[in-house]
């Protein structure tokens, strides 16, 4: 990740010189979590306990918080990059309140967005796309299916909803929530980037469409050009990201 306006990233669907390349941008108010691809253990506890530090603050009665913010995020990490995932981000938003800060938000929106890397049977990105919708549609996750065209290609996206019920000791509690997909094939590759923004805050859902809509327009495949290449620095995946503040 490079600080900014906006953040930008860049994946590796696998380690080595060769591997296909992409890049996106995401908004400020999106903070990563580190995945510790190409770090050692030791390199990655260190990333993990600095991203807890950077949530929780640094006062000292908050330490238990910030090592089990570590564990579990780190637990969770681990599983996500040996998935395939090479991005992995927290999304903090606030809604209502005044541009110039005079009045406060209402609330603070929260969603998560990961983008991972997966294999395909076939190359072409149009039969690529209208085979993902295909199969998406057949589903037993049933929700909203659609083929559209992004500046980078063909791409499928869907939209689909999840109860969650838990049996407590005080009755039955549910909760709903929205998962948001874009799918979209390499130009010239056997593989595809799932991006995917999961948000327990069902009413924003017209605003995290516009937002992840926002990111997979900003989609490249390959180095790019070199004005483009200035603008959002090359950060391989598989290499240790930079670990910064992004809370505070």
């Amino acid at each position: 990740m490079t600080a900014g306006p906006e953040s930008s990233t860049e994946g590796q669907a696998e380690a080595g010189l060769a591997a296909p390349t992409f890049r996106f941008q995401v908004q400020p108010e999106f903070h990563e979590i580190p995945l510790g691809m190409g770090a050692d253990e030791s390199a990655f506890d260190a990333q993990m306990a600095a991203f807890a530090s950077d949530y929780w603050g640094g006062q000292e009665e908050r330490e238990p918080l910030r090592v089990l913010t570590a564990g579990l995020y780190g637990a969770n990490s681990r599983h996500l990059a040996s998935e395939g995932a090479v991005y992995s981000a927290m999304g903090v938003f606030p809604v209502g309140g005044s541009a110039d800060g005079l009045e406060r938000p209402e609330r603070v929106s929260r969603c998560t967005l990961l983008a991972s890397v997966q294999d395909l049977d076939n190359p072409d990105p149009t039969l690529a796309a209208a085979g993902i919708a295909e199969t998406l549609a057949r589903s037993n996750d049933g929700g909203d299916v659609m083929q559209v065209r992004l500046p980078a290609g063909p791409a499928v996206v869907h939209v689909a909803g999840t109860r969650m019920v838990w049996e407590l000791s005080d009755g039955t509690q549910e909760r709903f929530a929205i998962r948001i997909e874009i799918w979209l094939p390499f130009p010239d590759e056997d593989r595809v980037l799932l991006m995917s923004l999961s948000t327990a805050d069902v009413q924003d859902l017209y605003m995290y469409q516009a937002i992840l809509a926002d990111t997979a327009d900003t989609v490249t495949f390959g180095a790019g050009d070199e004005a483009h290449q200035e603008e959002l620095p090359l950060i391989p995946a598989m290499a240790p990201p930079p670990t910064s503040n992004p809370f505070g």
